[in-house]
């Protein structure tokens, strides 16, 4: 390890459930310890016991319990005490096979696993990684509410609760300065006045102040706004398009085109290559001979209309379509919305959209949704073949003339909402780490043969992880200074030590990951003591309101 540039890497598994009085049915003792989640918190516990932890006075061990032990001593120190700040101490982690032996003769398998002594002094970073959710890419083009002063905030200070409402109907607004917001409402009794208001769709063209009128009850109930969608960040504009250009003007007698490009791993396997096709839509024979502007919302909807048809892209796009008055339509045969989660019904289908004809200074638009799809096995193999696809999509648009060149005329606005980001923390990866980390204990995984993975515990491994869940990962990067004697040289071996905690409460975009907080306390605490040690840091990752729950 110290002639390479990489460290040894440990894996240890705090996924454990919290033990207690009321998950035991007894008193806390060294034999019966207490823990927070995986995390042992009483003191002065050999290790020995963490090979035995059944829950609530099960005999099947559970595996995923880790503590920190006294060198000294070998027992377990009590994280909530100061007097091991700046100490040297080891970690060590139940194994996660269930037999301690395979046969009559190979045994020790239920050895815990330990760390080498880590000394904080010596710690080089120490750090808790957050899981995320996968972000699917949003592509605006043209005028939607994410491009021309939809509502982002209202104002529940401001709320005026009316008389008479249904408790969670979905209600239009009338008033302000723009148009096509829509709300939910929660009311004090069914039926009853409003006490809480639920922003669904963010309309366009709002003003921060403006004063709502919540038409679906009586008394008028009314609420202000608070914040709007900013003027766009010129930096998320693709191919130097501008918020100038998203209020096109169609005219009659044209015929538009639009390029649509989907790139990454998803497009790449199923395709060989990245998907990019050319839709169109036709305007109409004029009425006269001057072109005239024509309702943009029917461009927007021929466009979409080949897109869900097409075979290139419908695996990966999902168009919605906003009128001149920003009401969003979607495409026959939804039933929710794609952010909000709210009912589709077939009124809101664009099959359903009666144009009212162009409305001067009024614009349509649309929004690409880009598809993330889990793909893996249900029960892989674990082979080299096997595969879980982790990446969302990315999606490129572009107005072109006939000839395909975005180039010979202004084309229209397309803008990032959202840009496709990675998830982290999953399951599937969490697993097949484990996987490594206990072939490198010579605990070695079968892959080709089946049973001889069930005679090796292989499958102990693999159940000792949910592949559907999200995990936080804490990691401790020390090194362990030596004197290699033959040559008097003074060497340093770095070793990796992860944590994998469960994240029970973290199953939603909105939620956030709690981790352990027993755990978060004890590393800031015995690190912060030292001087000149590094602090213990956590990351977060960006998200987006368009954020994807996992399966």
């Amino acid at each position: 390890m110290a002639y390479f540039n990489h460290a040894y890497t440990k894996m240890f598994l705090g996924t454990g459930p919290t033990r207690n009085l009321a998950s035991t049915g007894a008193a806390q003792s060294t034999t019966n310890p207490y823990s927070n989640g995986g995390f042992i918190t009483t003191p002065n516990v050999p290790t020995s016991v963490l090979a035995n932890l059944p829950l609530n006075g099960g005999a099947v061990p559970h595996t995923g319990y880790f503590m920190f032990v006294n060198p000294n001593t070998w027992l377990s120190v009590d994280p909530t005490l100061t007097s091991y700040d700046c100490c040297p101490l080891i970690l060590a982690s139940s194994s996660v096979l269930q037999n301690d032996k395979i046969g009559p003769f190979h045994g020790g398998y239920q050895e815990t696993n330990k760390s080498k002594m880590i000394n904080p002094k010596y710690v080089q970073k120490a750090y808790w990684v957050k899981p995320c959710f996968p972000t699917q890419a949003v592509v605006s083009i043209g005028n939607t509410p994410q491009t021309n002063n939809g509502i982002l905030s209202l104002d529940p200070a401001s709320l005026v609760a009316g008389t008479t409402y249904t408790n969670g109907t979905i209600c239009t607004v009338t008033g302000g300065t723009g148009s096509g917001a829509v709300v939910q409402v929660t009311t004090a009794g069914p039926p009853g006045p409003v006490i809480a208001v639920t922003l669904i769709q963010a309309g366009v063209g709002y003003t921060v102040g403006d004063t709502l009128t919540i038409t679906c009850g009586t008394g008028d109930a009314t609420i202000d706004v608070l914040t709007v969608a900013p003027a766009t960040n010129p930096e998320n504009f693709q191919g130097g398009t501008t918020a100038a250009n998203c209020c096109f003007t169609f005219l009659c007698g044209e015929t538009y085109y639009l390029r649509v490009d989907v790139k990454g791993s998803p497009a790449l396997r199923a395709l060989n290559h990245n998907a990019y096709q050319t839709v169109d839509a036709y305007t109409g024979c004029c009425t006269g001979p001057t072109p005239t502007p024509v309702d943009s919302t029917l461009v927007f909807i021929e466009w979409a209309k080949r897109i869900v048809i097409n075979n290139y892209l419908k695996p990966f796009v999902l168009p919605v379509v906003f009128d001149q008055t920003g009401t969003a339509w979607y495409a026959p045969g939804t039933t929710n919305d794609p952010i909000t989660n709210a009912v589709v019904t077939s009124a809101q289908w664009w099959d359903a959209y009666v144009s009212p004809g162009y409305i001067l200074n009024a614009c349509g638009g649309m929004r690409l949704f880009g598809a993330f799809v889990e793909t893996k096995f249900g029960n892989c193999t674990f082979q080299v073949t096997d595969f879980f696809e982790k990446e969302p999509v990315k999606i490129y648009a572009s107005m072109v003339d006939y000839t395909g060149d975005p180039c010979v005329f202004e084309g229209i606005c397309v803008y990032n909402d959202c840009l496709g980001l990675q998830g982290m923390g999953f399951g599937e990866q969490v697993v097949r780490d484990l996987i490594k980390a206990e072939s490198y204990l010579t605990n070695f995984f079968a892959n080709n043969d089946l049973r001889i993975r069930e005679i090796t515990q292989g499958y102990d491994m693999t159940n000792a992880i949910n592949r559907n869940a999200l995990y936080s990962r804490y990691f401790i990067l020390h090194s362990v200074p030596r004197w290699n004697n033959p040559t008097s040289t003074f060497d340093n071996d770095r070793y990796m030590n992860e944590i994998i905690i469960a994240e029970p409460t973290f199953t939603t975009p909105s939620s956030v990951a709690a981790g352990n907080s027993a755990l978060n306390t004890f590393l800031t605490n015995w690190l912060g003591s030292c001087a000149n040690c590094v602090p213990f840091e956590s990351f977060d990752c960006t998200q987006c309101i368009t954020d994807i729950p996992l399966n």
